[in-house]
């Protein structure tokens, strides 16, 4: 893939020059169309520099966590088939856990003597 002439900061901060200073003369200055700074004028708004490397930080966030999730969800697509093949139900993740109300636990019937041994009321 061919490497882009001038980088998102660039592309952001020349506008800005341009607000300054005549179009024609910025556009000289940097070797590019005025028809481009105007696009460009249009494309990044009201953008700074700052905001170009947040928004391409997130897209790369964003890749990296959409990667995640279909590694996750081809792991579970494997497990499903495997428990298929060995004839086992696909269970629910919470399956096999007691929920937390299944079995009440009191304390009422216990007691503890210090330097006693422990027992039953």
């Amino acid at each position: 893939m061919k490497k882009p002439r001038f980088t998102e900061v660039q592309m952001v901060t020349i506008p800005r020059q341009a607000d300054k200073a005549p179009v024609a003369e910025v556009s000289k200055r940097h070797g590019i169309r005025e028809q481009t700074i105007y696009n460009r004028r249009q494309h990044f708004g009201g953008m700074e520099a700052a905001d170009v490397k947040r928004l391409k930080q997130s897209g790369q966030e964003n890749a990296r966590l959409k990667k995640m999730l279909a590694e996750r969800d081809l792991e579970l697509d494997v497990m499903k088939e495997t428990n298929a093949k060995n004839g086992e139900r696909a269970r629910s993740p919470s399956a096999g856990c007691l929920r937390e109300s299944a079995w009440p636990v009191g304390t009422a019937s216990v007691r503890a003597d210090v330097g006693g041994e422990v027992g039953a009321a």
